[in-house]
């Protein structure tokens, strides 16, 4: 079989180096930030999921970089997560590499040793989910106490809220290509009539003796309802 990807053993588990895939799936966005957000969307687990490493890189070893060296799990997620022929021909690739290693290295086991094995997996499973439960309720918490203020909130935090996939810059940008903010990302003022929005002046000193205002938008509840319609209609 040809090797498409180095396979690393690291601490005894065979993982793929996330960047070497990233450059195979022929991804579009720079590698930091598409390993960072698959992460936070995924909700892979560092020393599960995946290990970091730094190493010095350049001519001079003087540019530190981050490594990711991914699970054969996690990296088969991340190849059908890209939808692309790319990423099915790396997952196709990572079942076999599996598929091999079992033959060659998986003993003949007794009945006895079969259900032990089940259960071992087993309780792998409902660690796993007991861990995600978890990481849910702290989101769930964070979506209660937010929306259940009064008060207007940060882009930023709506974007966390709304949890689409966007960040904040992402969601400004659909915001304003779907005519609700300005090229300034100050809201339409009939959006602001209708309480999306509230808008405020912020002081800063831009140097000694300069003050300089800049304009604030927040949200309010009824603007992230609002802004969850227009995304699900644009969805459809």
């Amino acid at each position: 079989m040809k090797e498409l990807i180095k396979i690393e053993n690291r601490n005894g588990i065979e993982t793929v180096n996330a960047r070497e895939l990233h450059n195979f799936l022929g991804v579009g966005r720079d590698f930091s930030n598409w390993i960072k957000n698959r992460i936070e969307k995924f909700n892979f687990i560092e020393g599960e999921d995946f290990i970091t490493t730094l190493a010095k890189t350049g001519e001079r070893q003087n540019v530190v970089m981050k490594d990711y060296y991914i699970t054969f799990d996690m990296a088969k997620e991340l190849s059908m997560v890209e939808n692309n022929d790319r990423g099915r021909e790396a997952r196709r690739y990572f079942i076999e590499v599996e598929k091999r290693a079992r033959q060659i290295s998986t003993p003949k086991l007794s009945d006895d040793e079969l259900v032990l094995q089940a259960l071992l997996i087993q309780k792998d499973k409902i660690t796993r989910l007991e861990k995600k439960i978890e990481q849910d309720r702290d989101k769930v918490q964070f979506f209660h106490d937010v929306t259940g203020s009064r008060d207007a909130i940060e882009m930023s935090k709506v974007a966390k809220i709304i949890d689409c996939g966007m960040g904040r810059n992402q969601l400004m940008e659909f915001l304003r290509k779907n005519g609700v903010l300005r090229n300034n990302n100050e809201p339409y003022q009939k959006y602001v009539d209708q309480r999306w929005f509230r808008v405020i002046e912020q002081k800063y000193e831009a140097q000694p003796g300069e003050t300089k205002i800049s304009i604030k938008t927040l949200v309010y509840q009824k603007g992230i309802d609002g802004i969850l319609k227009l995304i699900n209609k644009n969805r459809i």
